[in-house]
């Protein structure tokens, strides 16, 4: 695995540790900078009461699948779904 990809790799683990943090924060309902930024974060009206829990999942396989990908240093096909993940979060952004 090159240099770019192990980059990409650290900085889709940072992200999506990130995203969960904030979700986890947002459930317990604790405001600080991070819960209360209104950049690209608005309420759904798909996924309504349950939006924080829904990408859980997706989160907590990007952290483990980028850790296992840098860990045995070659991409495969865990590393492919790890990447192919991030087409589902644009579409979880513009739905309604």
């Amino acid at each position: 695995m090159g240099k770019i990809w192990r980059f990409v790799f650290i900085l889709l683990a940072c992200i999506f540790t990130l995203h969960l943090i904030r979700d986890i924060l947002q459930i317990f309902e604790v405001h600080n900078m991070l819960t209360d930024i209104d950049l690209v974060y608005r309420p759904h009206k798909w996924c309504s009461p349950y939006c924080d829990y829904v990408s859980i999942l997706p989160e907590i396989f990007g952290i483990v699948g980028s850790i296992i990908v840098l860990k045995r240093k070659w991409i495969g096909v865990l590393g492919v779904l790890v990447l192919l993940s991030l087409i589902l979060w644009p579409f979880m952004v513009y739905l309604p």
